[in-house]
């Protein structure tokens, strides 16, 4: 099991996102019996389940490494994520409308290769960057996904000075690396410091979280992390 974790980890994320391409011609190629369009809809399942194990085989990657105290995936909200959905549908079906019978496609064909390549390929625009946070023994572990790009990110605790409560942010710093579902800061967020005056890399200063259970968050870290009270910004 760990060398397939391992061949599943190495394939490229940004290999696996070009594959939702595969729908326009599954829409494009449709003819019944659908057998070309059905290779296609294979191939798409397919990239999807190498995406779900990813995820699976990086928790497995660090649970084998560390001992994971708490788990945490937060979301967008989920009127941000029905709105968007409604608002690609929408706009979907009004291209397909115009371009009804362009390159000899119906207007159904259109919208419904719109709306698939939309959803399958702007996921993390529509619907919010994949974010997933394990808290273990030895530090915080993260895997975010704002696009067609994937993070595995490891946050030791004998990196962190302390951890600061913030709440809204209206203007994000630029020395903040914000790994959250949105660009927004809205409230329960936590601020990493590092002890390091050049920050944790050199391209990661200062390291903005947002669980969805904050308080579960906070409960796993070790008493030696202070953490601050929220510091209005």
């Amino acid at each position: 099991m760990k060398a397939f974790h391992s061949f599943v980890l190495s394939i490229p994320y940004l290999f696996l996102k070009k594959i939702p391409y595969a729908w326009v011609f599954v829409i494009a190629l449709w003819a019944w019996p659908p057998v070309v369009s059905g290779i296609f809809v294979g191939i798409i399942l397919l990239g999807l389940w190498f995406m779900v194990m990813q995820q699976k085989a990086w928790e497995a990657e660090i649970a084998r490494e560390y001992r994971v105290l708490y788990r945490d995936q937060p979301h967008a909200p989920v009127t941000y994520q029905v709105r968007n959905f409604v608002l690609v549908c929408a706009a979907g079906a009004l291209i397909g409308w115009v371009a009804d019978g362009k390159l000899g496609l119906s207007s159904l064909q259109w919208t419904l290769m719109l709306i698939g390549v939309m959803l399958l390929y702007k996921d993390a625009m529509l619907f919010g960057a994949g974010t997933v946070y394990l808290v273990t023994n030895k530090g915080i572990a993260v895997r975010y996904i704002p696009g067609h790009v994937d993070y595995r990110l490891f946050f030791g605790y004998d990196e962190i000075r302390n951890v600061e409560r913030i709440g809204p942010v209206k203007s994000l710093p630029m020395a903040w690396s914000v790994l959250t579902p949105q660009r927004k800061i809205l409230e329960n967020g936590f601020l990493l410091k590092p002890k390091k005056l050049n920050g944790f890399t050199k391209t990661i200063e200062e390291v903005v979280l947002c669980p969805a259970d904050p308080e579960g968050f906070l409960k796993h870290m070790p008493p030696s992390i202070s953490v601050k009270e929220a510091v209005t910004r």
